[in-house]
């Protein structure tokens, strides 16, 4: 391999990775000046990691009357605590931001040259929600493509099952699983008795329910009439596994796509299911927001997203491969369809990045 050529590997990885931590940084940054005292999801895990460096458990921090008050016990298994010590040393503020950023940067770094057709996420409502809520989901799509970021998926395992069953080759397992099982290892070693802790924390959680269950999501099961494809497999794991309804976990179905019209379209039905919600949905509590959405998006997002796997043939091969001889230039919209496409997406991204700015909770 040639110094030039190494060279132009290395800027497909760094120019996507820093553009989509940039956009994160920003916006995350924005958010935590707004509203410094407004937590996010992952205050509780800082919460939580600040616990269990001082030797205390935290699933007895998180939760409705303890020393972090929130809505909710701790979800998260104990490898999510673990992989958020490290910034548990700043400012739960700054930790947040930190966070976002670095999420955004290993998302980009995973893509490479796949983000000249995938760009469009950085814009769609599901990596906006995941950076202002500070969630897993860009590590977890990341994840889909780089095997050795595997350890990630302990974090958030339902949705994060989605993440290791497009892995084909024994290579890509082996490292995937080597990554994971190091992970639960570790959660072991610095708590014997997480797993029966966290067991006991979500065995009460009535809004956590499988896309399939809810009104026509059993139709999501066709996906496995392309089980060849890692993307139905994707799709299937994520129609299938119990998880909160939220448009920042749809961010995974992004693997599906595989040219920028595709990208472009799924990013404009995540910000149609945030403005669905918006003006249609029930938000009395947050079990009948979660019913609501959880139905909503089925329709708007999955049933659209299994269509165009139906569409193609059931070989196993990868929407857009790693070795993608696409360019730069290609990742400007030429057509008028594309075009406007893009403009509809960068304004319902401006309004979703605007909206909670000017607002105040």
């Amino acid at each position: 391999m040639t110094r030039r050529w190494r060279q132009h590997r290395l800027t497909q990885r760094v120019v996507p990775a820093c553009a989509f931590a940039f956009v994160a940084l920003l916006y995350a940054s924005a958010r935590a000046l707004h509203e410094p005292t407004w937590p996010t999801d992952f205050d509780q895990l800082w919460h939580a990691a600040r616990a269990l460096v001082g030797g205390n458990n935290p699933y007895s921090v998180v939760g409705p009357d303890r020393p972090f008050q929130w809505d909710w016990p701790l979800y998260y298994p104990l490898p999510a605590v673990l992989l958020a010590i490290p910034f548990a040393w700043l400012p739960v503020a700054v930790a947040r931001v930190a966070f976002a950023s670095l999420s955004g940067g290993v998302l980009g770094w995973a893509m490479g040259n796949r983000a000249v057709a995938l760009w469009p996420l950085a814009f769609s409502a599901s990596y906006l929600i995941a950076v202002s809520r500070t969630q897993w989901s860009p590590l977890l799509l990341a994840a889909a493509w780089l095997p050795a970021l595997a350890f990630v998926v302990t974090a958030k395992p339902t949705i994060g099952l989605a993440s290791l069953v497009v892995h084909r080759d024994r290579r890509s397992l082996i490292v995937a699983a080597l990554a994971v099982a190091l992970a639960i290892v570790a959660s072991f070693a610095a708590m014997p008795d997480w797993f029966s802790a966290w067991r006991a924390a979500i065995e009460n959680a009535p809004h956590i329910a499988a896309p399939i269950t809810r009104p026509f999501g059993f139709i999501l099961a066709l996906a496995v009439l392309k089980w060849r494809r890692p993307e139905a497999r994707l799709l299937l794991v994520m129609a299938c596994v119990p998880h909160t309804a939220s448009l920042y976990d749809l961010l995974p179905l992004f693997f599906l796509c595989r040219s920028l019209r595709e990208a472009l379209i799924l990013a404009l039905l995540t910000h149609a299911a945030f403005w669905a919600n918006i003006l249609f949905g029930t938000g009395t509590s947050f079990e009948t927001y979660a019913e609501w959405l959880g139905r909503a998006i089925v329709w708007i997002v999955y049933l659209p997203a299994l269509a165009a796997v139906l569409a193609r043939p059931n070989k196993a091969e990868e929407p857009i491969p790693v070795d993608s001889r696409v360019t730069w230039r290609d990742a400007l919209p030429l057509s008028h369809v594309d075009m406007t496409l893009a403009a509809v997406l960068l304004t319902a991204g401006f309004f979703l990045v605007w909206l909670p700015l000017v607002t105040t909770r």
